[in-house]
């Protein structure tokens, strides 16, 4: 083994330590709240009720007016029988739509370009949830380029591992430089960036927000910028009404919820796991509603998935 190496693996172990020691603890506490929250239906397709319509979500802005039709009663007013599965993170809702648990799932068009491979999967719905890229407040960092072997908490081949990527761009870093563990449950972290495990995260609302009224550095926003990538995907099982009463329901709820904003604190608290002093003092940005999916949007997805899995299997070898 060289001297460069060896040095790298002490300097790996020592950088790296904390972060995997904390992280397993997390996971392990993590795993247990996600066994209860994500009970998934039997697999005997036979005991499904293929009237409810089984809706996979997380804790994302987008989500939002999905767990206020539940809580509220709007989809059982609208006469849309639905059941909700509860994730902490996009890869255990891929796990969902490939097992066939799931008709409708909130997700992103590079998971759908990954996804589709395997199994019947359509977009239909685009989502604007802007993503942030926040910095430890004890860094003293102000642009990307100046994190050179500092870490940035993504999600592989997704949304966050998009726009990071967009970001090491634009400033010309090189990929080598920053170290990107994967982190997929995005309430791990947030609350990893809080106990300064990590240096930086690429993350969605509201989490950045709660970052920020810590003191944390919002040094990145994608809000407004191109592509669009979230959107609602449907299984073959979910059938074209209940797709059009789905959307309009969304539609629906974002509406409502800008009066109905006791709902919504709850809700943050209790399925978004936020604390009760952050809920209460925290300014969201009003939620847009769901449109149609862009064919630009798609082809960047699919063209980034090719090149990201062209440059994945050039370093393997």
């Amino acid at each position: 083994m060289s001297k460069r190496c060896y040095s790298f693996s002490l300097f790996h172990l020592f950088t790296f330590l904390p972060f995997y020691l904390f992280t397993f603890s997390i996971l392990m506490h993590v795993s247990c709240i996600g066994r209860q929250e994500a009970t998934q239906p039997k697999a005997d397709s036979t005991a499904v009720d293929t009237t409810v319509l089984r809706v996979a979500v997380m804790p994302a802005m987008n989500c939002l007016p999905v767990f206020y039709a539940d809580r509220s009663g709007l989809a059982d007013s609208l006469g849309l029988p639905m059941e909700l599965l509860r994730y902490q993170a996009q890869m255990d809702i891929d796990t969902a739509i490939l097992r066939g648990h799931v008709d409708i799932a909130f997700t992103d068009l590079i998971r759908c370009t990954r996804l589709s491979k395997q199994v019947a999967l359509t977009p239909f719905l685009s989502c604007d949830e802007p993503l942030s890229l926040i910095s430890l407040k004890t860094k003293r960092v102000k642009r990307i380029n100046q994190m050179k072997e500092q870490m940035i908490a993504v999600s592989r081949l997704s949304a966050t591992d998009y726009w990071c990527d967009r970001l090491l761009d634009s400033t010309r870093t090189s990929y080598d430089d920053i170290y990107r563990p994967q982190v997929n449950d995005v309430r791990l972290r947030a609350e990893m960036l809080r106990q300064g495990l990590i240096d930086a995260a690429m993350m969605g609302e509201p989490y950045a927000t709660w970052m920020t009224m810590l003191g944390h550095k919002r040094l990145f926003l994608s809000k407004g910028k191109k592509p669009c990538l979230y959107a609602w995907a449907a299984r073959s099982s979910a059938t074209e009404q209940q797709k059009e009463a789905f959307s309009g329901m969304l539609k629906t709820a974002i509406d409502l919820m800008e009066k109905d904003s006791y709902t919504i604190c709850c809700i943050l608290k209790e399925d978004y796991q936020l604390p009760a002093e952050a809920v209460d003092s925290m300014t969201l940005q009003p939620l847009s509603k769901p449109s149609t999916i862009h064919e630009s949007d798609r082809k960047t997805a699919e063209e980034w998935t090719i090149k990201k899995k062209t440059k994945n299997n050039l370093q393997s070898k």
